[in-house]
Order: structure tokens, then sequence, then C-alpha cells
């Protein structure tokens, strides 16, 4: 997708002058493709939105994505400085693929990870899972999630709760068969199943979608 763009647009006809001052600092050829294709995503979906509504599609360099404070992203759109406060915009990338998820305000906060489908260690789990998480994994049932599947949901959700924890056991999962979670970030005034969680593969990657309401 994004050597398919880039061949199209070019750099130039993608990112913003600013956007391109980033990318050049970065020194790692891996880092900056994940990063090229997640503001691609970002500005595919920011489009796209515009599109849903009924409103003129800017061109990609209208767009700009920046990171706050916590490094969440964060957009201005030539002409549209409102809608930074009206849309919430979500980017996650692994191995040179990205997503983005856009999401009215109105109806919550959004939160997207994905990672490349992989088994992953006891010993990292126990890190990051809850003992009735862990649990969870042994479950005879085809509704059991996997393990990489509670990683991205926590993930996801993380984000989508905007800054109220930074590490990925204070997220508690529950189970809504068949394959829907919930999640609350423990020791918050969160209510309980406050965020839901849906998870799809697309070819080698899992994704997961949180939306905070």
């Amino acid at each position: 997708m994004v050597d398919r763009a880039v061949a199209r647009r070019g750099v130039e006809g993608i990112l913003t002058m600013t956007e391109r001052a980033v990318l050049d600092k970065l020194p790692i050829e891996r880092r900056r493709r994940d990063w090229l294709a997640g503001r691609l995503a970002a500005k595919r979906g920011l489009r796209a939105a515009c599109r849903r509504r009924g409103e003129t599609v800017p061109p990609y360099t209208a767009i700009e994505i920046r990171n706050d404070a916590h490094g969440a992203p964060r957009f201005t759109m030539a002409e549209r400085r409102d809608l930074d406060e009206r849309l919430d915009i979500s980017i996650a990338h692994s191995n040179g693929t990205a997503v983005a998820a856009v999401m009215d305000r109105l109806s919550g906060t959004v939160g997207v990870d994905v990672e490349v489908t992989k088994p992953l260690s006891i010993e990292l789990l126990k890190r990051v899972l809850r003992p009735h998480e862990i649990a969870r994994l042994d479950a005879l049932s085809n509704a059991a999630p996997t393990a990489l599947e509670m990683w991205t949901g926590k993930e996801a959700a993380m984000k989508a709760a905007r800054h109220l924890c930074d590490a990925l056991r204070d997220v508690e999962l529950s189970w809504a068969p068949p394959h829907s979670m919930r999640a609350r970030i423990a020791g918050t005034g969160l209510p309980a199943h406050s965020i839901l969680v849906r998870h799809r593969t697309a070819g080698p990657y899992t994704i997961a979608l949180a939306i905070c309401r």
C-alpha cells in the first residue's frame, strides 16, 4: 500500500513539509516505513470520514498528523480546524503495515492495534495478563480468545481510554460470546465494561478495535 501510494503521489504528495521533516529525522528504515504507513492510513481514514459526511474531501497534504504530549495522534485539516475536536483518530503499525480508525467524538473515543499473528511466550503473558485472563486461554471453547487477541485488545483499549493507564496489566478484560470483549481500566472511575473491543484478522495480521463510550 505504501509503495503504491509513494509511486503514484510521491512523499511530497502525501506529507506536509512538517511531516516530511519528521520523517527525514527517523534514522531506521523500518521505523520510517511504519511511520509513513501510519500517516497514510490516518489520512485515508480522515478523507473517508469527510466523504461519508458529504463534505469536500481534502488532499493528503491538507491534513497534518502530529502527536500530543502523551504520544497520541491528533490532526489539523486546512480550512477545517473544527474537525480536530469533532473527530477522534487512532493509528497502529507493525512490520510495514498500518491501520487507522476515525470516530465521531460524540460516539466515544477509539483505539486500534495491529500485530503480526504469532505465538507469545507464557513469560511475557504473565507480565501483562491477570490470572483470570491466563486461565481463559485454557478454556475448551471456540469462544476462547487467543493470547494475541488479548494483547492487541489491551493495547487498543489503552488508546481508547486516553491516558488513564500506561500498563497493559491495568486493563481488565471480560468476555461476551461470541468473540467480543469488554475492558475496564483498574483503579479509575471508568465504569466497568465501558470499553468494547472487537477483533479481525487480515492476512498475517491480528487487528483490535476498541471504542470507549
